[in-house]
């Protein structure tokens, strides 16, 4: 395997729970869509920053051991858990709460129960909820980020990625497999631009993050808020608009 991807998949990585209890002391996890129940890859709720500051957060975790990724699905996300994000979403908007999600996942989950229950549409209904959200929203990559549930996420006014996450519409091993084998794992990585540099180079990426710092959890924190704070003073409009600014301007920059 790619040495790059033995980081980003090491049982040690960082994970959502982790930053989100160091960025939310007060916190009060929302779980099931209300119908078809829970999805424990999925970390979501309300919360309160040290200064009292209100918070709605989604993390996506592919957990730590052989049974905790089991039970998680390796982060791959499931229909409940995109439309257990829609309700906690909702919420931030009628209560007018920044929206902070977390992301380390492979995909969403592509089993014959996920497509029988409407994987693709409850990933639609994501994509366009979280880009018409009426409330700023940050999306800070702790890993990998893949496929259509990744993509949701990131429809984001800012994004934030560690310096050795990827983020990208298919994982590199899908790359590899769809161009059939006309390039290895690594080489797909490089092929198009799915590391933190290269989208930073093409605007789509605000803020890198090194991954090796002694204190990493408390500077994620520190540049969640710095991140949100301009972003406080936007109308909804402005903040709409911003989303689909940033993302015509990586498209404009995208080679033919």
């Amino acid at each position: 395997m790619d040495k790059r991807l033995q980081r980003l998949r090491a049982a040690d990585r960082l994970s959502a729970p982790t930053v989100i209890e160091a960025l939310l002391p007060t916190f009060v996890a929302q779980h099931g869509d209300r119908l078809l129940g829970d999805d424990p890859a999925l970390t979501a709720g309300f919360g309160r920053t040290a200064d009292h500051r209100g918070v709605a957060v989604l993390g996506v975790d592919r957990g730590a051991d052989l049974a905790t990724r089991r039970a998680k699905n390796g982060g791959a996300l499931t229909v409940p858990g995109y439309r257990t994000a829609l309700r906690v979403i909702a919420h931030a908007a009628k209560f007018d709460l920044p929206v902070v999600s977390l992301i380390n996942m492979p995909g969403a989950d592509a089993s014959p129960k996920s497509e029988r229950f409407g994987q693709s549409q409850a990933i639609a209904d994501w994509i366009a909820a979280m880009g018409q959200l009426t409330v700023p929203n940050i999306v800070v990559f702790l890993g990998e980020g893949h496929s259509g549930g990744a993509l949701g996420f990131a429809n984001a006014n800012r994004l934030l990625m560690l310096d050795d996450s990827l983020f990208n519409v298919a994982s590199p091993e899908a790359v590899a497999a769809i161009l059939r084998g006309q390039q290895t794992v690594s080489e797909a990585i490089d092929l198009l631009p799915m590391t933190a540099k290269q989208l930073q180079q093409r605007g789509l990426v605000d803020q890198i993050i090194a991954h090796d710092q002694p204190d990493l959890v408390t500077v994620i924190g520190h540049q969640i808020l710095k991140q949100l704070a301009p972003l406080s003073a936007l109308t909804p409009a402005e903040l709409i608009a911003q989303r689909e600014a940033k993302f015509q301007d990586f498209l404009a920059q995208w080679p033919l």
